[in-house]
């Protein structure tokens, strides 16, 4: 089975993106609510991808209990496996110490294509669609480069995005899709990964494009949203995140938030977010989103 989702750990948008690269902790927040939305629409956007593919689905994955079926399976892998209790120790120590190498292999392979990619020229013919959807949408070209490098290592580009000169809001937004993305150098893991296996790539990396999408869009509404209605709130940004220059305009929605924002302070933001992440993969299992094949 393939979840079509891999989330970010919430300490990595927290510490490494927030406090690291942005040097604004209460960004984290921000981000990390606008990633798992992002996260719960793509699971019911895929809640169908493959339902009409029952013949590859083995009929005890269909009906029952997931606890026991995941019980079931596990019993019958261990009779099947043959291995003692003390191999399969020592043959998963040693498979984990091979898959942290490979990560790392992955990383410096990518991180390295980002750097060629300059060197060959290959840059203004990889950087026109970027450059055309953000005229579209707005954005500071400057981002652009950030863009590319986060097309191919998920870190590279969510620190260029930081480091960018443009408005914070387009910068979040871009790291934010950045981090959904999770980059090439993480698809070319997942792929080594499932070599051997029959599951597909093509739902994953479709649901990454997706997920990149809507973080972006969530993101950059919960910095920026503006209230058309005349309910008198204007800006999530000092409400989500509590950064400064953002005023939230007086009336009922604005009290209402800044209710929220005394509410929320850093542990009951950490706390939240894991709650939320808890409350995500329980519903995500329930909502089928966990692919078949």
């Amino acid at each position: 089975m393939l979840n079509k989702l891999n989330t970010a750990d919430p300490l990595f948008i927290f510490g490494a993106v927030a406090v690291g690269m942005f040097g604004l902790p209460a960004l984290g927040k921000t981000m990390a609510i606008a990633h798992y939305i992002g996260a719960f629409l793509v699971g019911l956007t895929f809640r169908f991808w493959g339902m009409g593919d029952r013949s590859a689905t083995p009929e005890h994955t269909r009906t029952g209990n997931i606890l026991g079926r995941a019980i079931d399976a596990l019993a019958k892998a261990r009779q099947e496996d043959g291995r003692t209790f003390g191999q399969m120790m020592g043959d998963a120590v040693n498979d984990s110490i091979k898959t942290l190498w490979m990560i790392c292999g992955f990383i410096m392979l990518f991180s390295t294509m980002v750097k060629i990619i300059d060197v060959v020229h290959l840059y203004p013919i990889i950087a026109a669609p970027f450059e055309a959807l953000f005229r579209l949408l707005g954005f500071a070209p400057s981002l652009v480069r950030a863009m590319v490098a986060g097309l191919f290592e998920i870190d590279l580009g969510t620190v260029a995005a930081a480091k960018t000169m443009a408005p914070l809001v387009e910068q979040v937004a871009i790291a934010g899709a950045i981090i959904a993305w999770s980059g090439l150098s993480v698809h070319g893991q997942v792929a080594s990964v499932l070599t051997g296996t029959d599951i597909r790539m093509k739902p994953y990396v479709l649901a990454r494009v997706l997920h990149a999408v809507l973080a972006c869009g969530a993101t950059f509404l919960l910095m920026r949203s503006v209230d058309s209605s005349g309910w008198g709130f204007v800006r999530v940004i000092p409400v989500l995140g509590g950064l400064p220059h953002g005023v939230a305009e007086p009336g009922f929605v604005g009290a209402l938030m800044r209710g929220i924002t005394w509410s929320l302070g850093v542990p009951a933001g950490l706390a939240m977010v894991g709650g939320v992440a808890a409350l995500l993969s329980g519903g995500l299992r329930w909502a089928g989103f966990v692919h078949r094949r």
